[in-house]
């Protein structure tokens, strides 16, 4: 009977493996064939009067990802590359030129942009009226953030049912506090912060917002409160003190589009088949992005290279257990190299887009950025966020700029250390130490810390702070006392930053590149990636794969992902300095 149930195991395991086996090779060759089909891929035929319609269901990646993704992955990702937003906005800027496209319609009902990404594309957009083309905005529910997209075009056209609506309220943030569940669970967060208004962890350690914290909070909400109603009021030629008070006393808050009509927000009510109708545009003249590109080669031209900084800055060369973005400093050697190498690449922009992390890693990443200046212009171009380490590697650019919306600064360090030794006790588990040396066991998770243990670590935080100012002095040319005024942690929005010194021009990445090729002295130029934007087949097939990662499938971690992505810092670098943005703020 054993011998019997022995070989039937043995064959389904046989069976299974054969089974296994057999649909990897299948994925496999699907995947070669999809490259190769890329590769052959033509471009859709675009005729004249056409109008490229731009629908975001999705917010844009910032970068392009190393990351194998099978998460919800379909066989149509094969040989489909992700849309990265500096490359749309290359696009749009050459379909303004092109004498194919005559407009361009805004599909605002498919618009998860961001505020940053969609102020800067509205720069790009300004160059089809500049060229004399139509900006259409469409859509059947606004918000701020569609709503913010719309001023960018000639006419803002509404569906007149009476269940769309739009909504321009306020603007909030919403931090969660610790303090009291972890006391119950027994785990304590000691934060350490150089700098008063670093507030990196202190929802850890309290129950309340500081007030250090509520202000630079405020400071920031405030001013992108005022750059929308600044905005809605020039674009709409409406009193900016009467677009801010309707949106302060919520008037503008899920009203008809035809009381929207009557504000003048929008300008008609139409349905969207007869607004084309009425400007006979046929359905083979609607194209999408995703299907418009435009022939792109390397050979005979200089070049700017863009390179990606997204994610959390860390130290080791490895992908988070998450496989989230990441910069570090082997990574970015790395990319550095090959750009060296490559004698048509003349001047780099540094697109940053980071909270910050290790501040070893941004040290060190600083250094390279400063030695590849004496090669080359570097330009920064600041994404919605660059900030602490974020900033860090920012502060030494020929020239930086950011988006008014960017959040940035938070020139401080921190250091947060958990201790489980209530948790451990509460359910019995006694961890027995043995210590040789003074300071051996500063570090161990179960140790109630010292005042001289805590004095020792803020010696050493004091110094990278020292650094990191020197540093931030040095590239802006701040004396030392004025920058303190606008360090200690404190963040600023990009139209801040500029007004105090921290970045040289409002702009976005476009504008980055325009003025890297102007101090590199090239005109005609075109522009290249790093790391390289490519499809999924594309990386199981490259020859760099120790440059790409398989993401696992956990999927978001809803409200708390901000939140779970600190402790998740603190586990990694509790015994490191950080130079870490404490909120990640969205458009609400």
């Amino acid at each position: 009977m054993g011998t019997l149930s022995d070989a039937l195991k043995w064959l389904f395991k046989t069976i299974f493996t054969v089974i296994i086996v057999f649909a990897v090779l299948i994925f496999f060759i699907m995947a070669f064939v999809a490259k190769l089909s890329y590769e052959n891929f033509k471009n859709v035929t675009i005729p004249y009067e056409s109008y490229l319609v731009l629908s975001f269901s999705s917010d844009i990646l910032e970068a392009p990802s190393e990351i194998i993704d099978i998460e919800d992955f379909t066989p149509g990702d094969l040989s489909r590359k992700k849309q990265i937003f500096g490359e749309v906005l290359q696009k749009v800027s050459f379909a303004s030129e092109d004498r194919r496209i005559k407009g361009v319609i805004l599909d605002l009902d498919n618009w998860e942009l961001s505020f940053e990404h969609t102020h800067e594309l509205s720069d790009v957009l300004n160059k089809f009226r500049e060229n004399n083309k139509e900006i259409i905005a469409y859509g059947s529910g606004f918000d701020k953030g569609n709503y913010l997209a719309a001023l960018s075009a000639d006419e803002i056209i509404a569906d007149p049912s009476v269940s769309a609506t739009i909504l321009l309220n306020g603007m909030s943030v919403s931090v969660p506090y610790f303090k009291d569940i972890g006391d119950k669970i027994g785990m304590n967060v000691e934060v350490i912060h150089i700098g008063e208004y670093k507030g990196s962890g202190e929802n850890f350690t309290r129950d309340k917002m500081s007030d250090q914290f509520r202000t630079s909070i405020e400071r920031i909400i405030d001013d992108r409160l005022d750059l929308f109603t600044g905005t809605v009021s020039e674009k709409r030629k409406l009193e900016k003190a009467e677009v801010f008070k309707k949106v302060m006393n919520g008037e503008i808050v899920l009203i008809t589009l035809e009381e929207a009509l009557e504000m003048d927000l929008v300008d008609r009510l139409l349905p969207y088949d007869k607004m084309l109708s009425e400007r006979m545009i046929g359905e083979k003249q609607l194209v999408r992005l995703e299907d418009y590109s435009r022939e792109r080669t390397y050979d005979n031209t200089e070049r700017v290279a863009v390179i990606y900084a997204e994610g959390n800055i860390v130290d080791s060369d490895e992908e988070t257990a998450f496989s989230e973005p990441v910069i570090n400093p082997v990574k970015f050697d790395r990319i550095l190299k090959k750009i060296r190498k490559d004698d048509k690449i003349k001047a780099v922009v540094l697109r940053v887009n980071s909270p910050g992390g290790s501040a070893l890693a941004s040290e060190k990443i600083l250094r390279q950025i400063i030695n590849l200046k004496g090669d080359m212009p570097v330009v920064v171009s600041m994404g919605s966020i660059a900030a602490s380490g974020g900033y860090y590697i920012s502060c030494h650019g020929s020239r930086i700029f950011a988006d008014p919306y960017t959040v940035t600064g938070s020139i401080g360090v921190v250091s947060m250390i958990p201790n489980f030794k209530k948790m451990l006790d509460s359910i019995g588990i006694n961890n027995e130490k043995i210590v040789r040396g003074k300071y051996s066991d500063i570090f161990d998770l179960t140790k109630e810390k010292s005042a001289e243990d805590s004095e020792i670590m803020r010696k050493a935080m004091e110094r990278v702070y020292i650094e990191f100012k020197g540093r931030v002095s040095s590239g802006r040319n701040i004396d030392p006392d004025s920058l303190e005024q606008i360090a200690q942690g404190q963040i600023w929005t990009g139209r801040q930053a500029k007004e105090n010194g921290l970045v040289d021009d409002i702009g976005g990445i476009n504008s980055a590149i325009e003025e890297a090729a102007r101090l590199a002295g090239i005109e005609n130029y075109d522009i290249i990636g790093f790391p390289e934007n490519r499809s999924f087949s594309e990386k199981i097939f490259s020859t760099e794969g120790m440059e790409t990662a398989v993401k696992t499938p956990f999927k978001d971690s809803g409200y708390f992902a901000d939140e779970i992505e600190n402790i998740r810092m603190i586990m990694l670098y509790g015994n490191k300095p950080l130079t870490l943005m404490p909120v990640i703020f969205t458009d609400q």
